[in-house]
């Protein structure tokens, strides 16, 4: 799929003075999801440019587990109706293959429990959910707690009911508490609280339980009365002395979620419960949506958003909590693991990492060749900005673009990518990409509230 996204209307030229628009990035990741693992293209396709071959870095090792240990993923967009077909399928065809590699790889770290935070499905269909249910089952049987919480795509034609029902077992069951009139509630364990909060975003239609609000619009929304059983929740986890964490589908912090012109993004009341967050001394809302790994911060709160589970690099979160703080590491679903152990015998799962960097080295070399269709570049050029384009956006996704981003200026193709990438998107987005990259991508320490900094 070409999306090089020619920079054309004014909408687009005001989202280049936003700070890495969230916008733009969900549709990069939607591109790099057609793109990264269909590496088999037609035969009428060009010849790919001379470039290296694509090497996927080897998983470090995480942390030695020294506390309690959760897992984080998200937008796992399950649909058992697209199945492999071998003919150039992009990675959201081995999504059931891809849910039960995530659930593996968790178990094999040691986490405590998974978080699932949203988007469980691709549509609210109930047998798709019922599929990821079966999974779950299969999960908890064998010693892995889940708790789940509803995202955009995951209601209508299910209604806020059956999503409780079909997940009854992965949270809704044992909860401590249940809000009412939204499927947001709360579990605690290990001294912990956490709040899964119901964002919604999804169909109106689907908004079935007693006293639920209906939203003005189609924009995600957290209810006044789910505001106000929030702050119960966190008033009672001061008075218990629970530490807590507080998780949505839907992002909080960045500028996308706080204008109300960003239909679709803004998070209505999202101000109101960032301010209950700060005033119970809350350090990390968990979020998804966006389909991109990301970082904010402010005034002592963190968000941490999941990337898109069936886009390169198949990335989740991983949470070591001890008394000292909050230890964040990005983690890669070991899919080759998971098949061989499993005994597939398709080759692409067998060697899925290598196919899906084939697959960005190929997204890179083709969006390359078209966007210098618009503005020349030698044969040589081409090759070198291939491979600069391929190795910021690796970098990007693997967390390690920070400390890479000095050689990655240097590179051969820098200088040729940016003339050809000159009036398209691509451009400006890698360009802030570098000029802004965090070395927090990689992993970092979020604190806890100090006793002062709560208010009373």
């Amino acid at each position: 799929m070409r999306s090089p996204f020619p920079l054309k209307s004014a909408s687009l030229r005001r989202l280049r003075l936003r700070l890495l628009s969230l916008l733009l990035l969900t549709v990069v990741c939607l591109s790099l999801l057609a793109a990264c693992g269909s590496g088999a293209s037609g035969a009428s396709d060009p010849a790919p440019l001379s470039g290296p071959e694509a090497v996927l870095p080897s998983l470090p090792p995480l942390p030695e587990k020294a506390g309690l240990r959760i897992a984080v993923a998200s937008d796992l967009h399950l649909n058992p109706d697209n199945r492999p077909s071998g003919e150039g399928d992009a990675a959201s065809a081995y999504s059931l293959e891809l849910a039960d590699a995530l659930l593996r790889d968790v178990e094999r770290q040691g986490a405590n429990f998974l978080l699932l935070t949203g988007d469980l499905c691709n549509g609210g269909k109930q047998h798709r959910h019922e599929a990821l249910s079966r999974k779950l089952r299969d999960a908890e049987a064998s010693g892995l707690p889940v708790y789940v919480l509803p995202g955009n795509h995951d209601l209508a034609p299910i209604l806020q009911t059956d999503f409780a029902e079909l997940y009854s077992y992965f949270g809704y069951t044992e909860a401590f508490s249940r809000d009412p009139v939204s499927l947001s509630y709360c579990v605690v364990r290990d001294g912990l609280m956490i709040l899964m909060m119901d964002t919604a975003g999804y169909s109106t239609g689907a908004i079935n339980l007693s006293g639920a609000e209906a939203p003005d619009s189609s924009n995600p929304f957290l209810s006044s009365g789910t505001l106000r059983w929030t702050e119960r929740m966190l008033e009672t986890a001061r008075e218990k002395d629970l530490r807590v964490l507080a998780a949505g589908h839907y992002n909080l912090l960045p500028e996308i979620a706080r204008d109300p012109e960003n239909i679709g993004y803004y998070l209505v009341n999202g101000d109101r419960f960032s301010e209950l967050l700060h005033r119970y001394g809350v350090t990390l809302y968990l979020s998804g949506h966006a389909h991109t790994r990301a970082v904010y911060q402010e005034d002592g709160l963190t968000e941490l958003t999941t990337e898109y589970l069936l886009a390169y690099p198949a990335g989740y979160s991983i949470l070591d909590l001890t008394d000292s703080g909050i230890q964040y590491s990005p983690r890669r679903v070991d899919v080759d693991f998971w098949a061989k152990e499993s005994g597939q015998t398709d080759p692409v799962l067998l060697n899925f990492s290598q196919w899906q960097q084939d697959g960005l080295l190929s997204y890179a070399e083709e969006n390359i060749r078209y966007m210098s269709e618009r503005n020349p570049i030698s044969a040589e050029e081409k090759v070198q900005a291939a491979v600069f384009f391929y190795r910021t956006m690796n970098a990007f996704w693997l967390g390690t673009l920070s400390r890479e981003s000095a050689e990655i200026r240097s590179m051969p193709g820098y200088e040729p990518f940016f003339r050809c990438a000159e009036g398209y998107a691509y451009g400006w987005w890698l360009k802030s990409l570098i000029d802004s990259a965090s070395p927090k991508l990689a992993g970092f320490q979020i604190p806890w509230a100090a006793q002062g900094d709560i208010a009373p």
